[in-house]
């Protein structure tokens, strides 16, 4: 399945990346987010602010720290705050598996307006 809605979300991740590379090393993790649609997995994208890079499919090396599933419409509504992060863990919208406490500095990356 190709053209979600998400996807503009992380087009945008990726360019603030690309701008600010030593912010995004900052977070010094690798997330895997796991896309659904109607419950089912459609995308994975792999934020590896490691290195730092934003591509989809899963991590090139190694596993990812943290791994969040969440459907496309939430994560559209996560970026532009119409939904709250500990909202959606606490609906379960969002799974979250791994190092919970990295995805704290993911936060000013995923804002729709936010620069790194």
């Amino acid at each position: 399945m190709s053209g979600l809605k998400s996807d503009g979300v992380f087009a945008r991740i990726q360019d603030g990346v690309k701008q600010q590379p030593d912010k995004a090393k900052s977070v010094n993790g690798v997330f895997l987010y796991n896309i659904t649609s109607d419950g089912k997995q459609v995308k994975q994208w792999t934020l590896d602010l490691k290195t730092p890079a934003v591509y989809e499919g899963s991590p090139k090396s190694g596993k990812a720290d943290t791994t969040l599933v969440i459907s496309d419409d939430d994560m559209v509504d996560l970026s532009t705050g119409k939904l709250n992060p500990q909202v959606a863990f606490m609906k379960g919208k969002l799974k979250i598996t791994g190092n919970i406490m990295l995805t704290q500095k993911l936060v000013p990356l995923l804002k729709a307006d936010a620069k790194l």
